[in-house]
């Protein structure tokens, strides 16, 4: 049984809604896209600290079956560091071997914080590039692993 609802509540429903002016938006819909400083390029790999210094980090888990199985790899971000130094969002770059370590890496990056640097006085957010290495001894994929990921000692 389909209700009839009576016209003068849909009139009014109506007539509110057609009051808004366009220029009249929510804050939420008003905000500008926040502004990355982008440090992600290799040549740029130095100059995060100029604007954020990490307060706090957090190691990533060692994903048991990784370590059953003897692997080793990485996980390279690019992170979005916000004005409030709490992490924006992230993507990741690359891994190896590809899918290991993944939510074990996200789930400690999530955990990390940064302090705005003496030279950052207007917190201005950034991109940037992290890498979280694991390492287990005797890896069986020692060497591909150090050719895969950005260090020469596992």
């Amino acid at each position: 049984m389909r209700k009839l609802v009576p016209l003068s509540i849909l009139s009014v429903f109506l007539m509110s809604c057609a009051s808004l002016k366009p220029n009249e938006t929510t804050q939420a819909f008003a905000e500008e896209p926040i502004r990355y400083i982008d440090l992600t390029a290799d040549s740029k790999k130095g100059l995060t600290e100029r604007y954020w210094v990490v307060i706090k980090s957090a190691d990533p888990k060692y994903p048991v079956d990784a370590a059953r199985r003897g692997l080793s790899g990485c996980v390279d971000f690019i992170v979005a560091i916000d004005s409030n130094g709490t992490l924006g969002g992230f993507k990741i770059k690359k891994s190896y071997p590809e899918g290991v370590f993944d939510k074990s890496a996200a789930a400690a990056l999530n955990r990390w914080k940064w302090s705005a640097s003496e030279d950052n006085i207007e917190n201005a957010p950034v991109l940037t590039t992290i890498q979280l290495n694991f390492m287990v001894s005797n890896s069986k994929n020692k060497a591909e692993t150090e050719k895969q990921c950005s260090f020469s000692h596992i």
